[in-house]
Parts: C-alpha cells; structure tokens; sequence
C-alpha cells in the first residue's frame, strides 16, 4: 500500500507536465486508487446443504412473486460464487409443502429438517413497497429484510443461530428507482427487478467484494 501511494504521489506531480498527462487517471486506477475499499465478508457460509427461506409473516408481498423471485436470484448470486454447496430450489419446497400437513405452523429450522438442509438463510420479510399502478410510481420503492443463517443440526438451542446472534437478525434494504420500476412494464417483472437488486446485496455478507461508491 506505501507503494501504492508514493507511486500515486509521482504521477500525480508529473501530471501537470508532458511526463503523465491525460494518462495520469488510468495510472491511478490500475494502482487501485480509483477504486472503492475491499469490504471483508460478514460471515462466511458452511458449504453444506442450504435452504433459503423467505418468511413474509407480515403479508407484505401481494402477490408472492417477489417471495419466490428472491430466492431463485440468491440462489444464483450463492452459486456463481462458489458459496453454497446444495440449495433447495422453490420446485422442492412447493412441493414438500404440498405433503406436509400444517406446514405454515412450522419453524425455520423444521422446514430446513423436512428438506434435509443443514443451513437456513432465513429472510423474513420487513418492508416491501411498491404500487399497484407502475406508471404511477413516482417515488423510490424498497424491499428490505432480517436475516438470519441457522444450524438445522445444532443439538443446543443456544447454536441454533450461527450469524448473527442478534435476535432481530441483520436487516438488509434496498431502493428501486421509480424509472427502474416502470421500465418493467409489468407487477411480476417488477417484482423480479427488486428481487435481484436485494439478492445481490444479501449475497455480499458473504464475500469480499469491492465498496459501492456510486450515489444511490
């Protein structure tokens, strides 16, 4: 990094004259300079059988689109980066939920038995805004939710709760443009836009990645 800077230091005194030029930009952000900070992952998931459940317990989401568009966007995010080993699709769920009586009533961590997961990412549902008429949207709309990853397999109630240890979970939000909400033409395809924004956001907490430094 000390190099880094006094590297940065001589390109940037040069730059005033014919020695660095207009070149003295690109110089800078190939010694990282022009980027954001590398952010460390929040935790790091067990590469183990993993279900993603998203609990609207509220009722918030009308109709369930965004529910099910969430899980199959983090399940990609999780996948293409290598974080999860096996993920319960929304095909196997729909239909252990079919076979089990009183499946509603049951906890996170039984439904995670019931598919034979031994992790749950838990995402329960806070605020979901998002009118009914799109071309109507003229204010940002937000889809924000507490999470939480479980042991199926803890044996004591206390190791249930891998990460966090808070009770009310980590609560990620994002903001959808009101441009961004009426270019999808359509409820479900809007659903899917907030769904995608949110899942990459959620997927972050578990890898380094670079600082988002645009403004949002």
């Amino acid at each position: 990094m000390r190099n880094r800077m006094i590297l940065a230091w001589v390109c940037l005194s040069l730059a005033g004259s014919a020695g660095c030029g207009p070149r003295a930009g690109t110089v800078l952000y190939f010694l990282g300079m022009g980027k954001g900070q590398d952010i460390p992952a929040d935790y790091e998931l067990p590469q183990k059988p993993l279900l993603i459940l998203v609990d609207d317990e509220y009722d918030l989401v009308h109709p369930p689109h965004a529910r099910d568009a969430l899980v199959d966007a983090l399940s990609k995010e999780l996948r293409d980066r290598d974080l999860a080993d096996k993920i319960t699709s929304n095909e196997e769920l729909a239909k252990v939920r079919q076979n089990t009586p009183n499946f509603d009533k049951r906890g996170a961590r039984e439904v995670g038995e019931l598919v034979k997961a031994d992790i749950v990412l838990w995402l329960r549902i806070r605020r979901f805004t998002l009118p009914d008429d799109l071309e109507a949207a003229m204010q940002p709309c937000f889809f924000g939710v507490a999470l939480k990853v479980l042991d199926v397999k803890a044996s004591k109630r206390e190791d249930v709760a891998l990460w966090p240890k808070e009770r009310e979970g980590k609560f990620v939000e994002v903001k959808v443009s009101p441009h961004d909400l009426r270019a999808a033409g359509n409820i479900r395809e809007a659903h899917r836009v907030m769904a995608e924004k949110l899942a990459q956001d959620v997927a972050k907490l578990f890898y380094t990645h670079e600082e988002d430094t645009a403004p949002r």
